[in-house]
């Protein structure tokens, strides 16, 4: 029988080796998740996590990536601050998943959970946030499972990603995924983003994100007046210089107010008005919420009775908090404007792909 990778990077003498056997041992592995114990795979996992703590997340993952830091790292020593940081994260995510570890099923997820806890534990303001990430897991998960089944039709290409780099165990995948929990966290969980500074943010890949959107978006619009004007002899979205130039400027990241002002507004030109009523009634979700932060931002809302202007306020406060986690446009922190727009440009770019697959 010819041994697993796990069994090998086992046999290397390396006091890191031994600080990952010890780890896997921990509560969290023996209580918490569904992966079972085969052939050394919690030591496999705990591996993993720690040669991406000592190197850093771009660390390579295969045998020979972490046998080398195995070897470089002969020495290192439980009493550490990466040793610390790795068990703080094993208790912290012990104390989240306890009894609700149903979610963590395969090595891989483990592996990038515990890394995205090892940033959280980081920032010194973990305590009292363990449920959140458990109920954002959870919703992680759900979403990941459906755009799985929906196989080629799926419409979300940031969760396509991340179980591309599963399946295929591409070189870099770690960081992949690391990026793409960091950036759903902040859109399923956005009030989670105040525990960590500028820099984690960034390290979400968001800037590189937001220009992949933008350039999304452009090719399913595109693709969508190709089926439409095909059935219907005119674009569903009315092709101008106005339109042009609004696809190139929502891929630009965005830093201040004035910049949230004007991506609300080519959002709103593109995705209400270039429109028309060629939807009718059928507008999806993301097109109605542009509408609504359009409306918050541009018009009125104390027009009206009393009754009207609260639910106009109450809407507006609901659909800015679905995407930046609380406050108001004036009242957010400006390094928050990127998160807004990747968060509403990802549920854009999914309504768009969905769109695309429902027209006749």
């Amino acid at each position: 029988m010819s041994l697993t990778s796990s069994e090998k990077l086992n046999a290397v003498h390396s006091k890191l080796r031994d600080f990952c056997r010890k780890s896997a041992e921990h509560a969290f592995f023996t209580e918490v998740i569904a992966v079972p114990n085969t052939r050394y795979a919690h030591f496999d996992i705990m591996a993993k996590v720690a040669a991406i703590e000592v190197e850093g997340i771009a660390t390579g993952l295969r045998l020979d990536d972490v046998k080398q830091v195995f070897v470089s790292h002969n020495n290192f020593a439980s009493t550490s601050a990466v040793a610390k940081r790795i068990r703080a994260a094993l208790d912290f995510l012990h104390t989240a998943f306890k009894n609700k570890g149903t979610s963590l099923r395969t090595r891989t997820i483990v592996q990038s959970v515990v890394t995205l806890a090892c940033k959280i534990v980081a920032t010194g303001r973990s305590t009292g946030v363990e449920a959140q990430l458990e109920k954002f897991l959870v919703t992680f998960t759900a979403e990941l499972a459906v755009q799985i089944e929906m196989g080629p039709q799926a419409t979300d290409t940031d969760y396509i990603g991340f179980q591309y780099s599963v399946n295929a165990n591409v070189k870099g995948g770690a960081q992949g995924r690391q990026e793409i929990l960091l950036r759903k966290l902040f859109r399923i969980a956005p009030d989670l983003a105040d525990i960590f500074d500028p820099s984690i943010i960034s390290e979400s890949g968001i800037s590189a994100r937001i220009n992949t959107l933008g350039s999304s978006i452009t090719q399913s619009v595109y693709q969508i007046n190709q089926k439409f004007s095909a059935k219907n002899g005119e674009d569903l979205f009315k092709a101008t210089n106005k339109t042009a130039q609004a696809l190139v400027a929502i891929g630009k990241p965005i830093k201040t107010l004035e910049g949230y002002e004007a991506l609300i507004d080519d959002l709103h030109f593109l995705f209400r008005e270039s429109a028309g009523t060629r939807l009718g009634t059928n507008w999806p979700s993301a097109f109605v919420h542009v509408n609504d932060l359009r409306t918050d931002l541009r018009h009125d809302v104390d027009h009206g009775d009393a009754a009207k202007v609260r639910a106009k306020k109450r809407k507006a406060g609901t659909t800015f908090t679905q995407y930046a986690g609380g406050g108001t446009p004036d009242t957010v922190d400006p390094i928050k404007f990127s998160l807004i727009q990747v968060n509403l440009l990802g549920a854009l770019e999914v309504d768009l792909r969905g769109l695309l697959l429902t027209l006749p």
